[in-house]
């Protein structure tokens, strides 16, 4: 989200469209666990049109590239990604990107993530923590908002990146100042799966 909100301040590109890669044996995102439509929501409140791909891990660089070919007909010329400093996963996007003759855009490369963490709360983003990896944060994370309070809490913490680059948590973005109005949602059940925890939101 703040990858996207400094593309359309910098306003040298125009973001007309969003790519949510889902899972093909649920109606969740594939990496976060949210329920489809309140990213379709998100997405509404945002005024940027969505397109949710589905598919299994083993398909998934193929559906992505075919997601591509769809925008790339509606006049999408490249693709704002929120990466900081995974090298291996900025040179799987090069890749894909080269190969579909699209430019990757990386606004928050190599930026220090306690700044960025900070520039996310200063600037009236609010999102709640959606799923914490059990080995490197404990359960009594999740739900948590991130706010001052968050970040005076994670960025002591030895080993964890506050942005959480290394898959440490996952966030949901409800509010913003790029948002319309804020993502209506209920908070349900907490659940354990794969190692991680999760909050159910509805």
């Amino acid at each position: 989200m703040l990858a996207l909100y400094r593309v359309q301040k910098e306003n040298k590109h125009v973001v007309t469209r969003l790519i949510n890669m889902c899972d093909a044996s649920s109606a969740h995102s594939r990496s976060h666990g949210m329920p489809k439509y309140l990213i379709e929501q998100q997405a509404v409140s945002l005024g940027i049109k969505i397109l949710q791909p589905v598919s299994d891990f083993k398909a998934y660089e193929t559906v992505f590239k075919e997601a591509i070919i769809t925008l790339k007909k509606q006049g999408v010329t490249g693709g704002v990604f929120g990466d900081i400093y995974l090298q291996v996963h900025r040179d799987w996007i090069e890749r894909v990107c080269k190969e579909m003759d699209i430019e990757p855009i990386f606004p928050l490369w190599k930026n220090n993530t306690n700044d960025l963490l900070h520039e996310f709360v200063n600037n009236g983003f609010k999102s709640i923590v959606v799923s914490v990896n059990n080995d490197l944060l404990p359960q009594s994370w999740l739900g948590r908002e991130i706010n001052n309070v968050f970040t005076d809490d994670i960025l002591p913490l030895q080993g964890i990146d506050p942005c959480a680059e290394n898959g440490e948590y996952h966030s949901f973005v409800f509010d913003g100042p790029i948002f319309n109005k804020p993502v209506a949602f209920s908070r349900g059940q907490e659940f354990f799966k794969d190692n991680h925890w999760f909050l159910n939101l509805q």
